[in-house]
């Protein structure tokens, strides 16, 4: 029997396919003396199929086969090349959901239960609801078996197509053409139309959304472009009126000089100068409040548009991310079906009428190699593991595990 390999401790614990992460990055900025939070970093991301998550700024990294420790040092140091920072940012990464494991065989209720640390072989036939025991209601079961394993299946492939349609309007908004392509998965799919035109209808819904939000602020900045043409042409009639007293007021100031003219003339011509000068200078400061108004509203609907498009990008991911989850839990579910109705009948066939004991073997996937090995119901497991629970007639368990194979080549559905 070729035994599986165990962690020394939660730390060397390796990442894989459906494994949510929780990231957070900090750069340590001298010249302010503070530390700054990549706040666009700070989401929840699975681990696709292909053993890549895809993170803003950044693009797709390779994460399956690396420890948590090891995936926040990838982080730090792209992220470091890519925005050309002097010094390498702190990341780091949490593991908030672990991949699920996967119960099968001779249980009440076999399929897929999320896994939790320091879990074992019992405890995951626990979740399945314990040892199958109940004697002439194996064909029920399995029956009954069968109808779950094709409703999760169904309802997993119904979820595939939507989110498949959903991916293609999130890239019809991004490139801006507003026209959904129909996705080669589903072109022979007789409800697409129908798909495609609820997304379609929610496109249209957002897209009206922002135009109106752009048309409020191209108003306002239409109306402060209007006061400013209209406070430029005041500016200019109070020049001339500025002019016009400085003239009349150096006229009467070369009077006073020669003793032609009082002197209180001069201080009146003097006071309605500096009157004209202060509403020119108030007509000046209103143009550049309004100017200020007009850089405002461009730069709020800027905004709104890169937030736009920042939103879509996320979502885009999230449904990339689902659209995996998903295709994982339509290959789990054919499984199930399978097991229901060819594997673990074909194992009641072959039953003689004596007491069974169960044999417990977890199939574990090791580098680009499956091994399944025989354990006891007292064996860790990790993420990503299916347990087989089989019925040995007539033997012990020790027996019953000795007749099985240590090891197997046969793929394990993720």
């Amino acid at each position: 029997m070729i035994a599986l390999p165990i962690r020394a401790t939660a730390d060397d614990y390796r990442l894989g396919p459906q494994d949510k992460l929780r990231i957070k990055v900090v750069e340590w900025r001298a010249g302010s003396a503070e530390y700054f939070d990549w706040a666009v970093f700070a989401n929840e991301y699975s681990i696709s199929a292909s053993g890549t998550v895809s993170l803003p700024l950044i693009g797709s990294l390779p994460a399956t086969g690396r420890t948590t420790e090891e995936f926040a040092t990838s982080v730090a140091e792209t992220l470091q090349k890519r925005a050309g920072l002097s010094r390498r940012p702190e990341a780091s990464v949490e593991i908030v959901q672990y991949r699920p494991i996967y119960v099968v065989g001779t249980v009440q209720h076999s399929g897929e239960y999320p896994y939790r640390p320091g879990l074992t072989v019992l405890q995951a036939v626990g979740l399945a609801g314990g040892i199958f025991q109940q004697a002439g209601t194996e064909s029920g079961r399995l029956e009954k078996d069968r109808i779950t394993a094709q409703g999760v299946h169904e309802i997993a492939r119904l979820e595939a197509r939507r989110l498949l349609v959903r991916r293609a309007r999130l890239a019809a908004e991004l490139d801006e053409s507003m026209q959904i392509a129909t996705p080669d998965e589903l072109r022979n799919d007789a409800d697409v139309a129908r798909l495609i035109a609820d997304e379609t209808a929610v496109m249209n819904a957002r897209s009206d959304a922002l135009k109106s939000q752009l048309l409020a602020h191209s108003e306002i900045r239409s109306l402060f472009s209007r006061e400013v043409e209209a406070l430029e042409q005041k500016i200019e009639v109070q020049n001339r009126q500025v002019a016009l007293a400085r003239r009349e007021q150096q006229t009467v100031s070369a009077l006073v000089a020669k003793g032609l003219a009082v002197t209180s003339r001069e201080f009146v011509l003097e006071r309605t100068l500096a009157d004209l000068e202060s509403k020119l200078l108030d007509y000046t400061t209103a143009v550049l409040r309004a100017r200020q108004e007009i850089s405002k509203a461009e730069r709020t609907a800027d905004d709104l548009k890169a937030e736009r498009k920042a939103t879509i990008v996320a979502e885009k991911q999230d449904t990339e991310a689902q659209i995996d989850q998903s295709k994982a839990r339509l290959a789990t579910a054919l499984s199930l079906i399978n097991e229901a109705t060819v594997a673990t009948p074909q194992l009641l066939l072959d039953k003689l009428p004596t007491k069974p004991t169960s044999v417990f073997s977890v199939i574990r996937r090791v580098g680009s190699s499956t091994v399944k090995s025989v354990v006891d119901d007292t064996a860790t497991i990790e993420p990503g593991d299916v347990v087989q629970v089989d019925q040995a007639i007539g033997e012990s368990t020790s027996s019953g595990q000795s007749s099985m194979s240590a090891a197997s080549e046969e793929p394990v559905t993720r």
